[in-house]
């Protein structure tokens, strides 16, 4: 080989490595980059942060400049979530964050979450509907509540009502007809979990987990072959499994047993230890109440319920108390802490428990007042109405 050829020869291999380097100095393969434009940013520091168990934690931060433009980057090798949040903004922008996107965050300070455009990310795009909708949606029934209450004391309030229910109604139909076609357009991206879980305030949620099960199924066996190790997609796979096992219970007890029917015989396992029978109790009358600590309606009735045991203990009246809590300790600190008067049984098995199983009871709150012979004498009834019941029945 001349001089010449192995000059040229080694010319272009320089030129293949000096490529090579120039790829291997460009953008990571699982790099992911944030812009953003926001006015009346000046100045102002921008947070990056993921959440996961329980803890959010910070994975970058800058200063936007003075025309309130900013960088941020981070690394993935999925789709993500992530929060992007302005200095001074009381809630963060959700954005749903794939490998090797350019992101660009584009709004105006003071209440960014709510009035921003994203672009260069499919999934971030849909968080941004998704969240939109529903805030439009929940202003909708808030300007409803409100003409409620203002028309309660008019006297035409017997006209407008009907009016009012009606356009609630069809506010909530067609919300949930959005979610429903948004999950089924995209149940193989992330933010269908968000739809699945959305609430209108902290007590009513946009769907059903028993009632629209199916899309929960959907978007499980849509997402958990893609990402299994993902949180969110894990924690919704533990969920769907747990409601399945409730659903099949819930068909196995089909309704209650009726007034009238003598309860079968069972041993409570108390909180204390002991285990304890109805014959045992020697009360005239005994509220059997199905229950839990993280039950928002259980809660509320326990005062009233309180002040009925206070007023007829003496007269032949006890309530046990039968759990679906799994947390032994937090059960315990709450019956310790309240000083609470009554029997408390648990097995700890929540809604697979056969006591459950035995007494047909597939919802909470639920409960059982029976008779010293261990007759039924009502069902689910209400706190409200056990007083003037047992002013009755304990004369």
């Amino acid at each position: 080989m001349t001089l010449k050829n192995l000059y040229k020869l080694a010319s272009k291999f320089f030129v293949l490595i000096l490529l090579f380097l120039m790829a291997s100095c460009g953008k990571a393969p699982n790099h992911i980059v944030i812009e953003g434009k926001v006015s009346g940013a000046a100045h102002k520091k921008v947070y990056l942060r993921e959440t996961g168990h329980d803890v959010i934690s910070a994975i970058d931060s800058t200063k936007a400049d003075k025309q309130g433009e900013f960088e941020l980057s981070l690394s993935a090798t999925s789709p993500k979530f992530v929060l992007l949040q302005l200095e001074g903004e009381a809630e963060p922008i959700i954005l749903l964050v794939e490998p090797k996107e350019e992101i660009v965050v584009k709004g105006v300070s003071g209440n960014l979450s709510r009035d921003y455009t994203v672009s260069g990310s499919k999934g971030s795009r849909l968080v941004r509907d998704l969240n939109f909708r529903l805030n439009q949606t929940i202003g909708t029934i808030d300007s409803l509540s409100k003409q409620f209450r203002e028309s309660r004391e008019l006297p035409r309030f017997d006209t407008i009502k009907p009016l009012i229910d009606s356009a609630y109604d069809k506010t909530i139909r067609e919300h949930k007809r959005y979610t429903v076609n948004f999950i089924m357009e995209n149940r193989y991206s992330l933010s269908s979990i968000l739809a699945l879980y959305q609430q209108y305030d902290r007590r009513t949620h946009v769907l059903s987990s028993r009632d629209d099960f199916a899309l929960f199924q959907l978007v499980d066996s849509s997402l958990y072959p893609l990402y299994p190790n993902n949180l969110l997609v894990e924690n919704l796979h533990k969920n769907v499994k747990m409601i399945s096992n409730q659903l099949k219970l819930y068909d196995k007890r089909q309704d209650m047993l009726n007034e009238g029917e003598v309860i079968p015989k069972l041993d409570y396992p108390l909180l204390t230890g002991d285990t304890i029978s109805l014959s045992e109790m020697r009360s005239r009358f005994v509220l059997i109440d199905f229950w839990a600590l993280w039950c928002n309606d259980c809660q509320k009735s326990m005062s009233r319920l309180r002040d009925i045991h206070q007023k007829y203990a003496h007269r032949g009246f006890q309530i046990l108390q039968v759990s679906l809590d799994t947390d032994a300790e937090a059960l315990n600190q709450w019956y310790t802490n309240d000083s609470i008067p009554w029997l408390v049984a648990t097995d700890y098995k929540q809604w697979e428990s056969p006591i459950l199983d035995s007494l047909s009871i597939n919802s909470i709150p639920s409960n059982y007042l029976v008779d010293r012979n261990g007759v039924i004498r009502s069902r689910n009834i209400k706190t409200s109405d056990l007083d003037e019941v047992l002013s009755k029945l304990l004369r």
